[in-house]
């Protein structure tokens, strides 16, 4: 719904166009099928958070498109999920993924203190984390879990506290970004990009 709201909110598209965009943005909405589009769409429209209306001139049988824009009740609800996402850490890394696409539409001090929480939040998943790890170590040693079993779960955790580490460092790099403006937070961001593959 974030994404859809948040293309809406740049202007207004008809049905076709907006699927095209939502899987133009990669793997990500690759599942975004058109009929899940276009029920989440009529269910936005019964919400009022998305106008429709009829434009003539589309090929087809009919000779016309629903065109959907956002309402004000739309924008309040996109800025309201959108802030949600990005304060708060659930392990839902495909919706803060989409809301990290629209941090400008947050101001810089704001972003920057959302952020802030959700690494918090994550740092207090990852110390979980960390714990239950230990507790594996314990049940191995003493017998109580197989080393097969034992390897596996670490694995598992290892791997999830791997991506743990990368977002956060993304999200404290962000932070700085952030604080340069928006044109040098851009510039910044593909110099390190640039640094990091070697050009």
């Amino acid at each position: 719904m974030l994404m859809v709201l948040g293309v809406l909110h740049a202007g207004a598209r008809h049905g076709y166009e907006l699927h095209r965009i939502l899987v133009a943005h990669g793997t990500v909405y690759v599942d975004f099928k058109k009929p899940t589009l276009y029920h989440l769409l009529a269910r936005l429209a019964e919400q009022g958070v998305v106008d429709l209306k009829s434009e003539t001139g589309a090929r087809g049988p009919r000779g016309e498109r629903l065109v959907y824009s956002i309402t004000a009740r739309g924008r309040a609800l996109f800025q309201q999920l959108l802030r949600s996402v990005l304060g708060s850490y659930d392990g839902n890394n495909g919706g803060f993924q989409v809301a990290a696409g629209f941090l400008a539409w947050i101001p810089v001090r704001e972003a920057q203190a959302l952020l802030r929480k959700r690494c918090a939040g994550l740092r207090a998943r990852q110390a979980a984390m960390r714990e239950a790890m230990e507790q594996h170590v314990s049940l191995a040693q003493s017998g109580a879990m197989t080393e097969q079993q034992a390897t596996s779960r670490f694995l598992s955790a290892d791997h999830l506290l791997s991506m743990m580490d990368a977002e956060l460092a993304w999200m404290e790099k962000t932070i700085g970004y952030l604080g340069h403006g928006p044109r040098k937070a851009l510039v910044a961001a593909m110099n390190s990009r640039r640094r990091a593959a070697g050009e």
